[in-house]
């Protein structure tokens, strides 16, 4: 199954299961793919994840011998980035359910911490509803409900 739930002009979220997707989901995996603004920091990042019983994000990433084609940026899926690993464990922190993560694609330029934590709270939220009966307006609470400023320093 496949459902794309847009916002605004510039901005959509791909969800899956199974073959549907830009890369095939085992059968209790759903994946999520973000495009916002081209050129943006915060524009592009795919993660799959299943539910687990575990409180958390577990991070169980199998190689990828996928190449994803993303105008104006390279995707690399695996995690390069230690903040992103950091930012889908805060993420995951609060979740009533724990994930585990199977794939993650970074966008080089268009990645961000904001995309990934994001990313957790909305696959979170498909697993848990099933991706047929999401409601859209509901998933892009979640989207926006997910990330919060840090508080600046002094």
């Amino acid at each position: 199954m496949l459902r794309e739930f847009r916002r605004r002009k510039f901005s959509s979220l791909t969800a899956w299961t199974g073959g549907d997707g830009p890369i095939p989901a085992e059968v209790d995996v759903v994946g999520v793919e973000y495009w916002g603004r081209l050129g943006h920091p915060s524009s592009y990042g795919l993660l799959m994840a299943r539910a687990t019983g575990s409180p958390g994000v577990q991070l169980d990433l199998n190689p990828m011998p996928v190449a994803r084609s993303v105008p104006s940026d390279e995707v690399t899926f695996g995690l390069t980035e230690p903040e992103y690993a950091e930012a889908l464990h805060a993420a995951g922190r609060f979740l009533a359910r724990g994930l585990v993560i199977t794939a993650v694609g970074e966008g080089l330029y268009g990645s961000s911490v904001v995309v990934f934590t994001r990313l957790v709270a909305v696959i979170s939220l498909l697993l848990a509803t099933g991706l047929e009966s999401a409601d859209e307006v509901d998933v892009w609470a979640h989207w926006d409900s997910a990330w919060s400023e840090p508080p600046r320093k002094a």
